[in-house]
């Protein structure tokens, strides 16, 4: 600054004068939008300039009937391959649908593609017709949750593979000469310490992420490992497709929009950017104004006004609907803007009785720090956690049994607790530099153990020189400890058990945590679908005759329950896409019921709060994906207690 005083006084008094003086103007005269603080209005960027400058497209215009019908033509299967359409007791997949004929041809012409396709509208075929229309490709993985590999390698590989040609399954009986290999994989194992160079081994010319929602938290080692590969193989085609690409925030899938359609993406590429556009599109009661977004809005499409809506809401809606025109009219971008099904679908509170006080004492003890055993909480979700287990009756605690009938030194327990949250906290300021075979506590305790071990290690993996290492490695084996279920009361399993055995009415019983779906299961005398391959295969073949207690977390999204027509979330959670995805197991195409019932828990004040940010996190995804959501467009229907939930 002193050399450029020197050269021109005049231009370093100014430029002096804008740093000192006003940072914001500097950063809004340079593009840089970095230093904007928060709840100032959106300003002009770079990032703002591309995305408007991208070309608009109209997507059915874009691809003609003969060309879409020529591509549906050579997907067929040849005549004479095996239908198992009769022996599945489903109807035959003869034709594709509307939106599958648009994806697969955009992504074809673009190279990569963007899909908010929402639940039911046949994302499974995209996914395993997505590597025969990618020009060259040659290998492609596949990435889907674990609980659904199961059913498309056994069950629905064979369902349109009697109608499509379907690539080569990598590890099948068969080989086709020709056409590309697909690897499926679970984001649980790419999760997992061998998951950390799985990628560069394949090498795949085409990713496709089926839920891609589950790479939302770049912080993750899933979602690193998985940036980390695309960064050093640009050349890689990516294809994101989700219902619910936004859960929460724009910024759940700006990455992604970056590496499948690169600078034809219409989010921001700077994270900085992104965050600001996050600012004033996400759900939250402190937002910053829309600002330059404004430069979205087509006049051609006003807002019609909602009853009771203020100038400021009105105005919020109005930037998320000009913002997501925009991002569907991108070419890249297939989206759906309306709901896959038509039957009605019914949404209210149910009464377990009255919630003994003892609990009542427990959960407000809870909230505010503290463990019914006394156990003090270090951060908010664990103070939550225990709130929504005690609302259900229960809680967690740890549980140091006696080993070989002698109790342990509880002197040795206090020493082995301490050692482990000192060890903790440097493995968490550690975990925030990812690199390959260090981008998981896993993977770096064995850092850890190899940059300590004796002799020293002379191999090619990583070490990492933890100072805590040493002290906790020597403590860290010599304490058996467990996870214990401590009940209190009941109440809840008695009632779920009731609502499981209504006399034919079956249904589903949604519970978050395992212990709690065991015990309704067993008050029932129905079975508990938990976690894994098994249940996962054996849940799909369930006839709806009889109810059935199942996980959220695993059986939550992806299959087709439409045996069922009646759900109970004993746990209901707070998350807007979690809901939509749940329900339409359900409420989807081929439920032959005339009507979709769903009851939950609001008991607690926080089971209402949860279930409020859910309707507020379906608001936003609906005015930013397009998409009905099943929150928004459902009947809620007064309770048994005469209460009533109203969606606003």
């Amino acid at each position: 600054m002193k050399l450029l005083h020197r050269l021109t006084p005049s231009t370093a008094t100014s430029a002096e004068r804008l740093v000192t003086v006003a940072p914001l103007a500097l950063a809004r005269r340079t593009g840089d939008r970095a230093a904007v603080a928060k709840g100032q209005p959106v300003g002009w960027s770079p990032d703002l300039a591309r995305v408007l400058s991208l070309p608009r497209r109209d997507l059915a215009a874009t691809h003609s009937s003969a060309s879409l019908a020529l591509m549906e033509t050579t997907l067929r299967a040849s005549l004479g391959t095996r239908c198992s359409c009769a022996s599945l007791g489903k109807r035959c997949p003869t034709s594709l649908l509307p939106v599958q004929r648009l994806a697969l041809s955009e992504a074809a012409r673009t190279g990569g593609g963007l899909f908010p396709i929402g639940v039911g509208h046949g994302k499974t075929l995209i996914n395993l017709l997505l590597p025969l229309v990618m020009p060259e490709c040659k290998v492609a993985v596949l990435l889907l949750p674990s609980s659904l590999r199961a059913q498309l390698v056994e069950v629905d590989w064979h369902y349109y593979g009697g109608h499509w040609r379907l690539p080569n399954l990598a590890g099948g009986r068969w080989f086709r000469p020709g056409l590309p290999v697909l690897h499926v994989i679970s984001y649980e194992k790419f999760s997992t310490q061998e998951g950390t160079d799985l990628l560069t081994r394949i090498r795949p010319d085409l990713i496709v992420c089926d839920e891609a929602h589950k790479l939302k938290d770049p912080k993750s080692a899933r979602t690193g490992r998985f940036l980390r590969y695309l960064r050093e193989h640009p050349d890689t085609r990516l294809v994101a497709q989700s219902g619910t690409l936004a859960t929460r925030s724009l910024k759940d899938y700006a990455h992604l929009a970056e590496y499948a359609l690169r600078d034809g993406s219409p989010l921001p590429l700077k994270p900085h950017v992104v965050e600001e556009w996050a600012s004033a599109l996400d759900p939250g009661h402190v937002v910053a104004p829309p600002g330059e977004l404004l430069k979205l809005v087509d006049p051609a499409h006003p807002l019609v006004p909602l009853e009771g809506e203020n100038e400021a809401e009105r105005e919020r809606r109005r930037v998320r609907d000009a913002y997501r025109r925009w991002r569907n009219g991108t070419a890249g971008v297939v989206a759906t803007d309306e709901s896959a099904v038509n039957m009605s679908l019914v949404i209210r509170t149910r009464d377990p009785g009255k919630v003994p006080d003892e609990l009542l004492a427990h959960i407000k003890t809870a909230l505010g720090g503290q463990r019914p055993d006394g156990e003090e909480f270090v951060d908010e979700l664990q103070r939550v956690t225990c709130a929504r287990q005690l609302a259900s009756g229960f809680f967690h605690r740890w549980r140091y049994p006696d080993v070989g009938g002698v109790p342990q030194d509880p002197d040795l327990i206090a020493r082995w607790f301490s050692r482990r949250q000192e060890f903790n906290r440097e493995l968490r300021e550690r975990i925030k530099r990812p690199a390959e075979h260090l981008d998981s506590p896993g993977l770096l305790v064995r850092a850890a153990i190899r940059a300590h071990q004796s002799p020293p290690y002379d191999g090619e993996l990583p070490t990492w020189r933890a100072a805590s290492w040493p002290a906790w490695g020597e403590i860290h084996k010599r304490v058996a400890h467990v996870t214990e279920a401590v009940w209190l009361s009941d109440f809840i399993v008695k009632d779920a058990a009731r609502w499981a055995l209504r006399k034919g009415q079956p249904g589903i019983v949604w519970v978050e945590f395992p212990e709690l779906g065991e015990r309704i299961a067993r008050a029932a005398g129905v079975p508990y679908f938990g976690g894994g391959p098994e249940a996962s295969a054996t849940i799909i073949r369930e006839s709806g005759k009889r109810s059935v207690v199942a996980s959220l977390r695993a059986h939550g999204t992806g299959k087709n329950l439409t045996m069922f027509s009646r759900m109970l979330f004993v746990n209901p959670p707070a998350d807007g896409a979690a809901w939509e995805q749940a329900i339409g197991r359900c409420h989807r195409q081929g439920q032959l019921a005339d009507e979709v019932e769903v009851e939950l828990y609001q008991h607690t004040d926080e089971l209402v709060g949860a279930f409020q940010k859910a309707r507020d996190f379906a608001r936003f995804i609906e005015q930013t994906e397009g998409t009905p959501q099943k929150l928004r467009f459902a009947n809620y229907a007064e309770s048994h207690v005469g209460k009533r939930l109203t969606l606003e």
